[in-house]
């Protein structure tokens, strides 16, 4: 019999990827050379270091903390990097992270002791991280397809210069639209995203373009407004990182509205009408879940322009 692949199962069935990335308005990434398994603190080496106390303050301020590799990178001696990241929200605080290194992991605990509480600010004494960073989960321990998927990325990296941007990261959620990408300090997540497409996606990056036939979404949008701002970009091919300036929902229209200001246009107002329902998968949405889940499906219903502020 051969093996299952949740991956496989949702393109087959042609499941919508939009509208599913994971809310996260803060990253810590910590660079953890050895072995992981499924949860990246306590099923690797970094849980010999830290406490339950110390993920559970920075995960009471909205940090997801994340394994990394960087250059395929697994055994090799040296400094230890660890990078914050604040993605923030279009329109309120601009995107940023910011790095340091450590000598060892039992150093972690010390270096990440004054995070900030608040979206925008610096780790004291850390440096701006003025490159894009994408993560690449190649988590096999969390859910085989991130392997099975996720690596070939990284191999077809291994000899260009892109690879000092891209590093292996444990689970960012979504398994079953593996390989995923994460786009740091924006928080934008692609899916489905194969060999040949991932330099044409770091290459539009550097553009500040998305490639928005693999876009999930930013993950400091709900899913609901994750929804509205895709079906914008479809509707009207708006690909720039930056021209969505907002999305809202406006109850007295019953509706979510998403602003665009766009460098070729003037600034425009659109009313996002949408239907939300939960379809049954014929099949589990994880390599080793439950038969008899649901997922969500987007329609949009009605989409116009409206004044703009």
């Amino acid at each position: 019999m051969d093996r299952f692949e949740c991956s496989v199962a949702s393109r087959a069935r042609d499941e919508q990827q939009f509208a599913t990335a994971s809310p996260v308005r803060r990253w810590l990434t910590i660079e953890v050379r050895g072995a992981w398994g499924r949860d990246c603190v306590r099923d690797t080496d970094l849980s010999e270091h830290v406490t339950p106390q110390w993920r559970q303050d920075l995960q009471a301020h909205g940090v997801r903390i994340l394994a990394v590799r960087r250059n395929l990178d697994r055994d090799a001696d040296g400094a230890i990097r660890l990078l914050y990241a604040s993605s923030g929200r279009p329109g309120e605080v601009h995107a940023a992270a910011w790095s340091t290194d450590v000598e060892h992991l039992s150093d972690v605990m010390g270096a990440t002791s004054r995070m900030p509480t608040g979206d925008g600010d610096a780790p004291p004494g850390w440096q701006p991280e003025t490159r894009p960073i994408a993560l690449i989960c190649t988590n096999g321990r969390h859910d085989s397809c991130c392997a099975t998927f996720g690596r070939p990325l990284m191999r077809a990296l291994r000899e260009t210069p892109w690879i000092d941007q891209v590093w292996e990261c444990s689970h960012v959620g979504g398994d079953r639209f593996a390989a995923n990408v994460v786009m740091l300090p924006e928080g934008l997540y692609y899916g489905r995203v194969d060999p040949d497409a991932i330099e044409p996606l770091l290459r539009l990056h550097g553009e500040r373009r998305l490639l928005l036939d693999n876009y999930r979404g930013r993950s400091t949008f709900s899913f609901g407004e994750q929804a509205a701002e895709y079906f914008v970009r479809r509707e009207h091919g708006i690909d720039g990182i930056d021209a969505v300036t907002d999305v809202a929902l406006d109850a007295e229209l019953g509706a979510f509205v998403v602003d665009v200001a766009d460098d070729s246009a003037a600034p425009q107002r659109f009313a996002v009408s949408l239907r939300r329902t939960m379809a049954p998968s014929p099949t589990p949405l994880t390599c080793k879940g439950l038969d008899g889940l649901s997922y969500p499906t987007y329609r949009l219903l009605e989409l116009r322009s409206v004044d703009a502020p």
